[in-house]
């Protein structure tokens, strides 16, 4: 067991199984009619494609723009281009590892190169994954009661799953912030609630799991402290991630544009709520990048809008844009930012 633990730690294996698993499906879906699927491939529409490029970068520096501002609380110094960096460098080692679950490490790292200290930069992503999340989960509460009994009604039962994907994402920040309103939710959580997982073999030491949970929780407070004091920078990040989410929910459409595949401008607003569904069933994934299940439930949800012929290019560009051409961008960006040498160095 040790040994696979091990083994699911290393980024390069991570890296090759996604990649695996991800032609594994490309495979899947290209082998029964090839031709048809590179004849639109082939002809697709180099403006729209360039545009997608566009929507893919700026994502990720829209997400620098927004670390760069909470950095600027402590380290006014700190240039945009250093955000940037420390966006794509994350974003890079949250597609090559389980459950998205390498990037604040790795970015701890760049942080440290650029001169920010553990503790700054451990305050610092807290603060973001806060602003972040709430943002991601009011935007995916908007769509869900704006578009979903609409899909609930038409189309498939599978939609069914969406809701619980959505409260998997919610669950961390909805918790935390439970803990601190509500005393005894915490104290039932910090005794009783733990007792009870590791009776169920979920949690091995209780005084550890304790030591974790009381961490997490002074961390969230302290970074709720700060956002309460700074509300027009929480704000505008806040606004920050809402843009990045639309763009990145957006993607399928203008690829759908690319492939020169009919959309009406209406169908934008289907596509980008289906694609917060596709996030939100991809938190069931635990593989490096969600592999297989990204793929697998794009096709299901968008599935019910466009034909089969369609769904199946526009999936392929799609993932390519926002998984493969992100994840080189961003590994091309850490190899330049882990080479420079540090003011300590120089």
């Amino acid at each position: 067991m040790k040994q696979i633990r091990k083994l699911f730690s290393n980024y390069v294996f991570n890296g090759l199984l996604g990649l695996f698993l991800s032609g594994l499906i490309v495979y899947l879906i290209i082998h029964e009619n090839p031709s048809e699927i590179f004849e639109r491939l082939i002809h697709a529409d180099r403006g729209w494609l360039f545009f997608i490029v566009v929507l893919v970068v700026a994502n990720r520096v829209l997400s620098g723009a927004a670390i760069t501002l909470e950095c600027h609380l402590s380290r006014p110094s700190y240039a945009f281009y250093q955000g940037v960096e420390n966006a794509f460098v994350g974003g890079l080692f949250n597609e090559i590892t389980p459950s998205a679950s390498g990037g604040q490490f790795a970015q701890i790292y760049l942080f440290k190169k650029q001169g920010v200290s553990v503790s700054e930069s451990a305050g610092i992503l807290w603060m973001n994954f806060i602003i972040y999340q709430t943002t991601m989960v009011i935007v995916t509460a908007v769509l869900l009661v704006v578009k979903l009994p609409f899909f609930l009604r038409h189309y498939s039962h599978f939609f069914l799953i969406v809701p619980f994907g959505f409260l998997v994402n919610a669950a961390v920040i909805l918790g935390l912030f439970a803990l601190v309103k509500f005393p005894k939710y915490y104290s039932w959580l910090s005794t009783a609630g733990i007792h009870l997982g590791h009776k169920l073999h979920l949690i091995q030491n209780e005084a550890h799991a304790v030591e974790l949970l009381n961490g997490q929780l002074e961390r969230f407070q302290a970074e709720i402290a700060i956002l309460s004091s700074h509300r027009r920078m929480a704000f505008t990040v806040a606004a920050i991630h809402f843009l990045r989410l639309v763009l990145y929910f957006s993607v399928p459409y203008f690829c759908a544009c690319a492939l020169r595949i009919s959309c009406p401008s209406s169908m934008l607003l289907d596509m980008i709520t289906l694609s917060s569904f596709v996030s939100m069933v991809n938190a069931f994934v635990p593989l490096p990048g969600a592999s297989g299940g990204t793929e697998a439930s794009f096709l299901l949800m968008f599935g019910t809008i466009l034909s089969r012929q369609a769904v199946r290019p526009v999936m392929l560009v799609w993932r390519f844009m926002t998984y493969y051409f992100d994840m080189c961008l961003g590994a091309i960006i850490f190899l330049i930012a882990k080479n420079r040498r540090t003011k300590a160095e120089v």
